[in-house]
């Protein structure tokens, strides 16, 4: 598989009024056509606004200071807003958080959908509608033709979501940016979303980005996983070589604050700690004041990120100064 979109050394910053704050710091990665990555970590960590900076859609007060962004072969940086709606929808789809704030309460379902369809399609309106019509019976909403003239408070959470999955699938996308596609979601919703993301995903060959803290909903859908704290990445790798075989300590931290039954734990393992202020950053690594295994060299200087293994690999000075052991 061919990369799809490549991330090279990303760096975003804010201005507030304490300072500037850079909320993604040179990180890298790239995603390959057809595939499912996962990017997990707490807020704060870094997740959306990388996913923001490839869009384009960073508030007034962000900017992306440093970085390539490359999207099936063309660098993204040289394209101005113009350029990136032609991009937006068409070739790269996007699922907001919350559904409820992404689509317009004043507009039905249909309208929205059609604009968007004919906002990248040469076709009649009427075959829009129809095309609408389709996404909403392929994403499992019954009676979708009297659906699409109601307006989005009239339809649940659940319906709601599958109404934006709808719309970000309507022009066929090579990729689709998943941004909590699940919050506030009950389970049995949850699942009926990830199940139809695979079934879509298989279907039409599409590469997708899930955003999320549900390491749950990452072992169910993606291949490979990127794990972010304080903006950077601090672990990648496939799926069981992050559940199995974990390099970092956050890392580790994420997999024992997870319930498991079968293990009899009755108690929860949380990281201890806040994550860092990033207008105030840690010079060393952003993991130091909470990691249980940390040297004095954690707060002096960040460790580089080292591959061990070809495509797993962390930023972590236990593996630079080979104390790895146990963890």
């Amino acid at each position: 598989m061919g990369k799809l979109l490549e991330i090279k050394n990303l760096r975003t910053a804010f201005k507030t009024y304490a300072g500037e704050v850079c909320a993604v710091n040179g990180i890298s990665f790239c995603v390959s056509h057809g595939e499912a990555v996962g990017i997990v970590g707490e807020s704060g960590s870094g997740k959306s606004v990388t996913m923001l900076s490839v869009m384009k859609l960073l508030a007034d007060n962000g900017r992306m200071v440093d970085g390539d962004i490359l999207f099936d072969g063309v660098r993204l940086n040289d394209y101005d807003d113009r350029a990136m709606q032609n991009i937006r929808g068409k070739s790269i789809g996007m699922i907001f958080q919350d559904p409820m704030t992404s689509l317009n309460p004043v507009f039905t379902v249909g309208n929205q959908m059609v604009e968007a369809i004919l906002k990248h399609n040469r076709i009649p309106r009427q075959q829009a509608w129809q095309k609408a019509v389709d996404m909403l019976k392929l994403v499992g909403i019954p009676n979708a033709e009297g659906r699409m003239k109601q307006y989005p408070h009239e339809f649940s959470g659940g319906m709601r979501q599958r109404v934006m999955i709808a719309m970000a699938l309507s022009c066929e996308p090579k990729l689709l940016i998943a941004d909590e596609p699940t919050t506030a979601l009950d389970v049995t919703i949850q699942a009926q979303i990830i199940e139809l993301m695979k079934e879509l995903k298989n279907k039409i060959n599409m590469a997708i980005i899930l955003i999320t803290h549900d390491l749950g909903v990452v072992a169910d859908i993606c291949e490979r996983v990127i794990v972010m704290y304080g903006g950077i990445i601090v672990e990648q790798g496939k799926l069981d070589e992050i559940f199995y075989q974990p390099l970092h300590p956050y890392t580790v931290g994420l997999l024992n604050s997870i319930p498991r039954l079968n293990l009899g734990k009755n108690r929860l393992e949380p990281i201890e700690g806040q994550p860092p202020d990033m207008i105030h950053a840690p010079q060393g690594c952003p993991f130091v004041a909470r990691c249980p295994r940390a040297m004095k060299i954690c707060d002096m200087a960040k460790p580089e990120y080292v591959e061990p293994s070809e495509g797993h690999g962390a930023a972590c000075w236990l593996l630079l100064k080979g104390h790895r052991g146990e963890m």
